[in-house]
């Protein structure tokens, strides 16, 4: 595949995700609400995208054509691959399609798919911030339907000190890698 056709794919599979995804409903209410979320995607575009006419598709008509759809943008990116399809999100890499939207996600690719080979290592700072990120969230959620109790299944109220302090030293830690807490967002 020559770097044009790998370029055009790519397009392409975002244009047949749309087309996909916004079902029997046209063009022009996708543009619509794109306008509604901030910013338009015209109708011309969208129709472009979905037939192969368009050449690239710039991030922010990606961000607000997966907002509008009411999905992620990775999705938009390995559409009809997802889990165990191969695309290839990188010229001459093929990757199933799980490992490409957690690459897209955050996570590195999967160190043992032939696709991260002669690739540099994640940089382990970032890859560290976004796992205490995560980490924080799920610690967060935790805490707060342990709070709420008595509802479902939650984990035992007497667990309340060590969720707080996890989430602490997650707040600490994610500060140090030069992550960003808002006021107020110590959440412990």
């Amino acid at each position: 595949m020559t770097q044009t056709d790998w370029q055009q794919a790519q397009v392409d599979r975002v244009g047949d995700a749309i087309k996909s995804l916004r079902g029997d409903r046209s063009a022009q209410w996708l543009s619509d609400a794109t306008n509604e979320l901030g910013c338009r995607v015209g109708r011309s575009t969208i129709s472009d995208l979905e037939n192969g006419r368009r050449k690239y598709i710039a991030v922010h008509e990606l961000v607000m054509l997966a907002a509008a759809l009411g999905t992620s943008p990775a999705v938009l990116l390995t559409f009809g691959s997802v889990p165990d399809g191969e695309l290839e999100l990188l010229p001459g890499r093929t990757m199933n399609g799980i490992d490409a939207a957690n690459w897209l996600g955050g996570d590195g690719i999967n160190r043992f798919s032939p696709a991260a080979q002669g690739l540099p290592q994640d940089h382990s700072q970032t890859k560290e911030l976004i796992a205490a990120a995560r980490e924080r969230r799920r610690v967060n959620s935790t805490l707060i339907e342990t709070q709420l109790g008595g509802l479902t299944d939650y984990p035992d109220p007497a667990l309340v000190p060590a969720l707080k302090d996890r989430l602490s030293g997650l707040v600490s830690r994610i500060r140090e890698l030069g992550g960003v807490i808002r006021d107020g967002g110590d959440d412990g």
